[in-house]
C-alpha cells in the first residue's frame, strides 16, 4: 500500500511559545514509560494514503486521542472534513494534483487555534526542544502526546511496511518531510501514530530526523484536565506566556486553589472530677480517722 508524506521544513524562526521553561520550572523528571494510546482507539488515514496531509491527518488524530481521554467516547472526524482543513490551508484542490504541495506544521496548528476541526479547536499550542528527549517525555506524560515533525527516509517506510519499528539505516536517504502524533515512550522508544496505525521509532532515529514537536492544548484536554492529563498547571503558565507574546487575553483558566486538609480534631480536655465526689471522699477519710480506720491500699 502506498502512502504520503506532506510535512514542509520546520520554521524555527517564526515566533512561537516555548514549554522549555516551564517544565524545567515546574516538573520533576518524566517517570519510566508513558502511553496514552490505548488499543481500542481508531486512527484513519483521513486521506493521507493518497494525499500529503500528514499534517491534517496528525490533527485528526489528536482529536481521537484527546476526545477518547477526555469524554470515554472517541470523536472520529470524517475524511471529508480534514481534507477540507487541508485544502483551506494550502489551497490543494483534488483536480489539481499539482496543488498538493504539503504544509507547514505551525499553519496547521495556527488553522487548528482560530477555524478548528469539526468543532475541536485548540486553546495554544507551543513549541519543544526536540533535542532535550527529557523534556518530550515530560510532555508526552503530562499532556497525553506530541505533534512531531520529522525529515523521512525510505528505510522507515520499509520498516512500516514490515511491521518493525522505525530505526536508523546507514545511508537511508531522505524522502521528505512528515507527520506523526507521539503519545508513548518506553525502553528506548516513542510509540507514534501514522497512516491509520501504530508503530515505534527508536530514540537513536528521533535524534537523527525528528525537526520540531509541539505540544496542544485543545478545549476537551482543558475539559478534562482534572480528570486526565495531569499538566493544568502548566498549561496556566503557558497561557500567561501566550498572553504576553500575543497581547491577548490569556485563554486558560487559572487552576483553583489546592484545598488545605481539614484541621485536626483538638482533644477533649480531662473531665474534672464531680466536686460531690471529692467531698465525699473527704468525709470517708475524715471518718476514717476518727475511727482509727486504715486507708492504706484503698
Amino acid at each position: 500500500m502506498s502512502y504520503r508524506l506532506g510535512k514542509l521544513p520546520a520554521q524555527p524562526a517564526r515566533p512561537q511559545l516555548r514549554l522549555s521553561a516551564i517544565l524545567a520550572e515546574r516538573r520533576p523528571a518524566p517517570p519510566a514509560s508513558s502511553d496514552w494510546q490505548a488499543d481500542t482507539i481508531r486512527w484513519p488515514l483521513y486521506g493521507n494514503d493518497r494525499i500529503g496531509d500528514c499534517t491534517c491527518a496528525g490533527v485528526g488524530h489528536m482529536v481521537n486521542q484527546l476526545t477518547f481521554y477526555g469524554s470515554g467516547t472517541e470523536t472520529l472526524p470524517a475524511e471529508a472534513s480534514v481534507v477540507g482543513m487541508y485544502s483551506a490551508i494550502t489551497g490543494y484542490s483534488p483536480s489539481d494534483p499539482g496543488s498538493d504541495t504539503g504544509a507547514y506544521c505551525q499553519d496547521v496548528l495556527g488553522y487548528w487555534r482560530k477555524t478548528g476541526l469539526e468543532g475541536h479547536k485548540v486553546v495554544a499550542y507551543a513549541s519543544l526542544d526536540v533535542g532535550n528527549l527529557t523534556e518530550i517525555k515530560q510532555a508526552i506524560s503530562l499532556f497525553g502526546s506530541v505533534y512531531v515533525g520529522l525529515s523521512f527516509p525510505s528505510s522507515a517506510m520499509d520498516q512500516f511496511n514490515a511491521g518493525e519499528p522505525w530505526d536508523v539505516v546507514k545511508g537511508a536517504r531522505v524522502e521528505g518531510g512528515h507527520c506523526v502524533v507521539v503519545g508513548a515512550y518506553g525502553q528506548g522508544k516513542l510509540g507514534l501514530i501514522t497512516w491509520g496505525a501504530e508503530t515505534e521509532m527508536t530514540e537513536v532515529f528521533w535524534r537523527k530526523y525528528v525537526d520540531e514537536a509541539w505540544v496542544v492544548l485543545d478545549a476537551d484536554g482543558l475539559r478534562g484536565a482534572g480528570v486526565y492529563f495531569t499538566g493544568a498547571p502548566s498549561w496556566y503558565a503557558l497561557g500567561e506566556q501566550y498572553a504576553a507574546l500575543t497581547g491577548e487575553t490569556n485563554p486558560i483558566p487559572k487552576p483553583g486553589p489546592v484545598p488545605s486538609p481539614p484541621p485536626a480534631p483538638t482533644p477533649s480536655p480531662a473531665p474534672g472530677l464531680d466536686p460531690r465526689l471529692v467531698q465525699v471522699a473527704e468525709l470517708m477519710s475524715g471518718w476514717a480517722r476518727d475511727n482509727h480506720v486504715s486507708t492504706k491500699g484503698v
